[in-house]
């Protein structure tokens, strides 16, 4: 996934050799090796390879694009940030201090430019294969899991001239619908966790933060335990993937939530402003 992650719980970002890296946009750009990997492994499709290739394809542009909303954000506020993509998604990195309003907009750029991108790619099918705007609802629809229309998909499917377009429009519906609204979920460290964590920073600077992530502990063990439990169909089978990642953070909030116990058994007050950092 494309997360703005904090420093302290990234994971297997250290520089290497193997390393690709860019500038654009007067924004340095570093790609880890982990990142071709984890996206291999996510997109493989029975050794189907110009498939395999097309997926890593999208997810590079759309990480990136995602990745620059949150650093041309950043850099109108007068900053100098950084991308990094790695093998859990990918980074938008600035040493500078944001005011809350500020900070919220940075947020708010990544998934946007990703709506953006998705208008954009829809717009172009539209233009190029005739796509009417029924027939990307009902893409919309199958993708978020609210029913398929059946009709309006065969008619889509008729419309794409070869197994590759019709590919490239699914996955990048997937990826910038879908995870875009999954970013935007109040579970730190998604996008949308780090907006609620300002926000109830400001409402309560001494308990905010640490309000916020029993928010996004019990937002993230329901969705692990929904992913897991949840029967779609008669032969359907539990989402693992789904299991492990909402599982994922709310175990992270569980840490955060204990560290924030420990510090007041040692007497230490909390940081109140530490989500500026």
């Amino acid at each position: 996934m494309f997360l703005a992650i904090p420093r302290y719980v990234m994971l297997g970002t250290t520089a290497t050799p193997y390393d690709v890296r860019f500038r654009f946009l007067d924004i340095p750009v570093r790609i880890h090796p982990l990142f071709w990997g984890v996206t291999i492994i996510m997109g493989w499709r029975n050794d189907d390879l110009p498939i395999v290739a097309l997926w890593v394809a999208c997810v590079l542009i759309s990480i990136l694009v995602h990745e620059y909303g949150h650093g041309l954000m950043a850099r109108w506020f007068g900053e100098s940030p950084s991308i990094l993509l790695y093998g859990l998604g990918g980074l938008c990195m600035s040493r500078q201090e944001r005011t809350p309003a500020q900070r919220i907009a940075v947020l708010l750029a990544g998934p946007g430019a990703g709506f953006l991108l998705l208008g954009v790619v829809m717009a172009a099918m539209s233009l190029v294969y005739g796509i009417t705007p029924v027939e990307h609802l009902a893409m919309v629809r199958e993708t978020l899991g609210l029913g398929i229309d059946l009709p309006s998909l065969r008619e889509l499917g008729g419309k794409l001239p070869t197994r590759s377009v019709e590919w490239f429009y699914l996955y990048m519906v997937h990826i910038n619908l879908l995870w875009g609204l999954v970013n935007l979920l109040p579970i730190y460290p998604l996008d949308g966790g780090q907006i609620t964590q300002v926000v109830m920073s400001r409402l309560d600077r001494r308990n905010g933060a640490r309000r916020s992530h029993i928010v996004s502990l019990v937002t993230a063990g329901f969705l692990a335990v929904a992913s897991f439990a949840v029967d779609r169909s008669a032969d359907s089978k539990p989402d693992f993937f789904l299991l492990v990642f909402f599982g994922g953070l709310a175990m992270l909030n569980y840490q955060m939530l204990q560290s924030y116990h420990v510090a007041q058994s040692y007497g230490v007050d909390s940081n109140d402003d530490y989500w500026r950092n």
